[in-house]
């Protein structure tokens, strides 16, 4: 089994659809999915209520339909019990079958671990992980003094260096 660092997280799935085996995918990236029909992905438990094991689980798409909501069913997997069981999850998916990059382009997966810079130059935290609010990516960043969740939007982070790992933050103001 290949190591965790080998895929990319593309969303999270909490909710079962309908009563024939479906999951209800919350995607990170939905208009731009590479999951397809017959894609291998890796299943990892968000907590100890999901049956899948905690070193995560292959699954094959049996099919997968985008659109208001994304709705996934599993090759073998027919019973919403089942389905039950298994969430809550991350969705993985091996970064060795996703295109190639330009130089310039990066997966946001990249953007966790950068170190968080102020506009001045000065280390002020690491970008812990980052989630999808509904309307745009977020990321959490840890600093010595606080936890931020802030829209991944240049407003907040105008600058991100891969080659140098980092990230400038300009932190929020509050009155």
């Amino acid at each position: 089994m290949s190591k965790i660092e080998d895929y990319i997280k593309l969303g999270e799935c909490k909710k079962p659809h309908g009563i024939k085996g479906g999951f209800l995918f919350q995607l990170v990236n939905p208009e731009d999915s590479i999951l397809l029909k017959k894609s291998k992905i890796k299943l990892i438990p968000l907590n100890e209520s999901s049956s899948i094991n905690k070193n995560g689980e292959e699954f094959v798409i049996d099919s997968i339909h985008f659109g208001n909501k994304t709705v996934c069913y599993f090759g073998g997997i027919k019973d919403r019990n089942i389905v039950e069981a298994m969430l809550p999850f991350e969705i993985l998916y091996p970064r060795s079958l996703f295109p190639e990059l330009d130089n310039d382009e990066w997966y946001i997966s990249d953007i966790v671990g950068l170190k968080v810079m102020d506009p001045d130059g000065k280390e002020v935290g690491i970008v812990d992980s980052y989630f999808d609010n509904g309307a745009q990516i977020c990321l959490k960043v840890i600093t010595e003094n606080n936890k931020y969740e802030l829209p991944f939007v240049e407003a907040f982070f105008p600058k991100v260096d891969m080659e140098n790992k980092t990230i400038v933050m300009i932190e929020p103001e509050y009155d």
